[in-house]
């Protein structure tokens, strides 16, 4: 057994919202510097750009990223979804999608800071630059794909459309995405390999009727929805090329849809991944031009003339708007695409989405509009006259030409009815395993007659969570009740987001039914746990690379990134390095993070003593304060 070249095989195997919603003073927000974010990039965000004047450890404190505004996150998202107000270095990044138009983004952001009894709500936004950058992987040029006509084809993309810049290494695969799906580009074309059969001459017919019927051969190929009417062409339905294969793979651009802007672009997303590790080195996107001889520039939206621009409301009744109140139009951009910001709020009440009508937008997608689950929530106050408000849009299309100013006019006519309606419904938000009261803030009531004899009664929902009223728990409740706070809701700490209560309202006479919301914000009370244990082998005397893929862990509450691997019990014929990189000198280490085997510097070095089993145990924490701690993970392994 200790012949030279005999291997050690080592492995390591694992043993295993509104709650009382405060209106602060004061803005929460110490600094909000922005970011700064080179095309087609990502940017990070570090500790002094965005800070909060909350206390590390007194009080629990989540920033979320608002989905539902579509006039935001334009050209790029910021991830993590949800992340602590004390976030790390490298944790929250925004990726921007290589979109050549715009100078600067947004980003909607709300804060949530959370004390035993009250949460603490504010939305704010954070500004991006983009600018353009000194150095890129991908570059474009020196030639540029060209379509000559409507349903024609372009030029072949290659190494003369677009280039790769990259130190070549053998550790190193660089690999092209395209995803039109969620791109929705190209928007007037699609891409296609091969060579179309040109229209031959018959007889003596002039040229200009052969270029007439290869037209409509062009047009045909366009409008067809299957491959065997292409007519030698073939359509890119793979995802995922390699790069050198993408610039000779002959791919072209084939127009058919115009009317089209005269310029239409192809997504795509650069990866350079770490074949060792598996993790991905460096990532970079661009929008590849198309210009399409003879087609006109973008136009902006119009709105549709068949809508009527009045919205009739009823008193309290939250009322959503269609297409026959607000619509508009577009040659060159599809509906579903097209995003209506509200430059002029209403005076009273507000618009919002029907996913989270508790919250105010400031923009929706027509498909939402389309959908009616756009809405506008009157003012919870009572009057005896009808109420006028206006609300103002403009229209944004896919290539960021907005249409002019739409006014929408909003009645609100008072309702004669003694049935009891809901007037005010903010839903509750509060941190997981918490409670809160549900209070006169988040739900109102009322009734013309007698307010005193309505009973809310619990008949659906409470998914992950209980009701209690006066500490006991209770289905049924009145106004008073909740106007003195006796009613609660407690969270069973399970890992959901959200839950929410079916009420039956009833007066005796009359009754409704009613949803309320209940937002559950995460916290990070989970420890890491492995989820891959792979085999390592190592030659006698010799160093082997901790592959990312061959150990990894994740974390349900926090990013995986930062989990640490703490060394508890070392290995007894090796130890664990880190090799920083090619040509530096590596040293033992007692702990490490998951992306350093990302990186590839992670080592076990085998010390040649004739010791061919080994182990060591470790025990997995994050870096939330103080850490989860996992139980000790301890593996063996046998030659």
């Amino acid at each position: 057994m200790g012949s030279r070249g005999q291997t050690l095989a080592w492995t390591l195997f694992s043993l295993l919202l509104l709650g009382m919603m405060c209106s602060s003073h004061s803005s929460l927000v110490k600094v909000n510097k922005g970011l700064k974010v080179k095309r087609g990039q990502v940017a990070y965000l570090h500790e002094g750009d965005l800070q909060f004047h909350v206390p590390r450890q007194k009080t629990a404190c989540k920033v979320e990223v608002v989905l539902n505004e579509p006039i935001t996150q334009r050209v790029g998202k910021l991830l993590p979804q949800v992340f602590d107000c004390h976030y790390l270095s490298d944790e929250v990044k925004y990726v921007h999608n290589g979109c050549p138009f715009l100078k600067v983004d947004t980003v909607k952001l709300r804060l949530y800071r959370f004390t035993e009894t009250e949460t603490y709500i504010e939305a704010f936004s954070l500004h991006v630059d983009i600018v353009e950058p000194d150095c890129t992987i991908i570059k474009l040029g020196p030639k540029s794909l060209e379509v000559p006509e409507f349903y024609s084809l372009s030029n072949a993309l290659d190494g003369n459309v677009v280039s790769f810049h990259y130190e070549k290494r053998s550790t190193l695969e660089c690999s092209i995405h395209l995803n039109s799906h969620i791109s929705h580009l190209p928007a007037h074309g699609q891409l296609v390999t091969g060579e179309p059969e040109k229209a031959t001459k018959r007889g003596d017919e002039p040229e200009s009727f052969i270029h007439l019927r290869q037209q409509l051969d062009n047009k045909a190929r366009a409008m067809c929805k299957s491959e065997g009417c292409l007519k030698g062409l073939k359509l890119v339905k793979i995802t995922k090329i390699p790069c050198e294969d993408f610039l000779v793979m002959g791919l072209r651009y084939q127009h058919i849809d115009p009317p089209s802007p005269h310029i239409d672009y192809i997504a795509i997303s650069l990866d350079l991944k770490d074949t060792r590790s598996g993790s991905t080195y460096q990532s970079e996107r661009a929008w590849i031009p198309v210009r399409i001889v003879g087609a006109m520039p973008n136009q902006p939206p119009k709105p549709s003339f068949m809508s009527m621009f009045i919205l009739e409301v009823d008193q309290f009744i939250l009322t959503p708007f269609s297409t026959a109140t607000l619509d508009a139009e577009d040659e060159e951009t599809p509906k579903q695409l097209l995003v209506f910001n509200i430059t002029k709020p209403p005076v009273d009440g507000f618009i919002t989405h029907l996913s989270d009508h508790t919250r105010p937008i400031s923009s929706f997608t027509w498909l939402d509009l389309n959908d009616m689950i756009i809405g506008y929530q009157p003012p919870n106050s009572s009057h005896p006259q009808r109420r006028n408000y206006e609300v103002e849009f403009e229209v944004h299309d896919f290539f960021f030409e907005k249409s002019p100013s739409v006014t929408v006019h909003m009645s609100v006519r008072n309702a004669d009815t003694n049935a009891p309606r809901v007037s005010w419904n903010m839903g509750l938000s509060l941190l997981e395993g918490q409670s809160r009261p549900i209070t006169w803030e988040q739900l109102q009531i009322v009734d013309n007659d007698n307010l005193k004899a309505v009973r809310i009664i619990t008949v659906d929902g409470l998914q992950h969570g209980q009701l209690t009223v006066r500490g006991g728990k209770g289905f049924m409740f009145t106004v008073n009740d909740i106007k003195a706070g006796v009613v609660c809701y407690h969270h069973d700490d399970s890992d959901s987001i959200k839950d929410y209560i079916i009420f039956r309202i009833t007066d005796g006479h009359h009754q409704t039914r009613h949803k309320f919301p209940i937002k559950i914000l995460p916290k990070d009370d989970s420890p890491p746990f492995l989820i891959t244990n792979m085999l390592l082998e190592v030659c006698e005397g010799q160093t082997a690379l901790l592959r990312g893929s061959t150990l990894q862990a994740s974390d349900t509450d926090s990013s995986d990134d930062f989990i640490l691997f703490n060394i508890t019990r070392a290995p007894k014929a090796g130890e664990v390095m880190k090799i920083p990189g090619p040509g530096l000198t590596g040293y033992p280490v007692s702990h490490f993070l998951q992306r350093d085997l990302s990186q590839s510097i992670v080592y076990y070095r085998h010390l040649g003593n004739e010791v061919f089993d080994d182990s060591f145990e470790v025990v997995l924490s994050d870096f939330h304060d103080p850490p989860n701690l996992s139980e000790p993970q301890v593996g063996d392994s046998n030659t």
